[in-house]
């Protein structure tokens, strides 16, 4: 007599990029995670060690976010970085696609440039002091006497020219708001998140590892759903506003 036993295997939880979330639905996500932990236990899901680092670092979350939100100055911020963050990536993918040029002058210059560029790193994922003085850095090396002629060579000394102006006005801005900040606590979400999104990561990669090694709890099974599907409505929403964003 022969028995079939159907294996079940938990699902794990799926991958989602943190960083296109504007910073109150950030905020609102990483809040979820915390309820969500709760319900479960950090006990059952075994991330005692992670969970008090969590909490702590999303309650400094919390205070910048509303730091934040209380300056008139902080959408204009918010914009200002989005659009030298798009010049920034318009000048890489630029340079990227002028490596397959047919005209061999073209490639030389953008191979030069690239090596420029890539000395700077995606500069798009520091903290806002960093990608001021990153960029005001990258613009000084490609105006330069030795780098002009080539970034003039694959058409973009307009663009860096952009990428500056739109730079000095993100920290004109950012100055501003710094100022009237300076009585009501540190309202900088970004240098806060660039702490907390590890964290996260770390708690997703230990809760799938124990799923994946089949020593998970069975009410992980629960919180791993639920999880997902609020990683599921924040992707559909994401790419709703992509798809805005690409018609503008």
């Amino acid at each position: 007599m022969f028995f079939h036993y159907k294996l079940i295997i938990m699902k794990q939880i799926e991958d989602f990029n943190l960083y296109p979330l504007r910073n109150n639905e950030h905020d609102q996500f990483m809040t979820d995670i915390k309820k969500l932990i709760e319900a479960t236990t950090p006990e059952t899901l075994g991330i005692t060690a992670l969970y008090p680092e969590f909490i702590a670092t999303l309650n400094k979350l919390d205070s910048a976010v509303r730091v934040g939100n209380g300056s008139s100055l902080s959408a204009k911020i918010s914009e200002m970085d989005n659009r030298r963050d798009r010049t920034w990536r318009a000048i890489h993918k630029r340079v990227d696609a002028t490596i397959d040029s047919p005209v061999e002058e073209e490639v030389n210059s953008a191979e030069l440039v690239q090596r420029v560029i890539s000395l700077y790193g995606d500069i798009r994922r520091v903290p806002y002091n960093e990608e001021s003085a990153a960029i005001s850095n990258l613009v000084n090396d490609l105006q330069s006497v030795k780098n002009a002629p080539h970034v003039e060579q694959i058409g973009i000394s307009h663009w860096v020219a952009a990428l500056k102006d739109q730079n000095q006005v993100f920290q004109d801005i950012f100055n501003e708001r710094n100022t009237e900040l300076s009585e009501r606590g540190n309202g900088d979400v970004r240098s806060v998140r660039l702490v907390i999104d590890p964290l996260y990561e770390k708690i997703i990669e230990r809760i799938n590892a124990t799923i994946t090694l089949n020593m998970a709890a069975e009410s992980v099974e629960a919180f791993v759903n639920e999880l997902n599907e609020k990683i599921k409505y924040y992707k559909v929403q994401l790419s709703i506003r992509a798809g805005r964003n690409n018609k503008e």
